[in-house]
């Protein structure tokens, strides 16, 4: 698709998700990791994110993403009640019935 056309065609909203979304995932991102790769492959102390921007712009994205969602390792609702609601759990007389 030509650019006239999508300059045309795309919806502003549509344009304003396409650069959060590039904020987010910088254009050549993958090539900065897989060099970082081979510059620590090759013996280099320094970390990815003080090296290239686009890294860095990762790692902030994905901390924020995990700040904001919920921890899904630790029990919720009512399985948390069935659980501190449990009996001789380490009972095994079970097996001699």
């Amino acid at each position: 698709m030509p650019v006239y056309v999508l300059k045309e065609e795309m919806p502003y909203n549509e344009l304003l998700r396409w650069i959060e979304f590039f904020h987010k995932r910088p254009i050549g991102w993958q090539e900065d990791q897989r060099t970082y790769l081979l510059l620590k492959a090759q013996g280099v102390k320094e970390s990815g994110e003080n090296l290239f921007p686009s890294l860095k712009a990762i790692k902030e994205n994905t901390n924020k993403k995990l700040l904001q969602e919920p921890d899904r390792a630790v029990p919720k609702g009512e399985f948390l009640k069935k659980m501190l609601a449990a009996r001789d759990g380490d009972n095994l007389n079970w097996r001699q019935k």
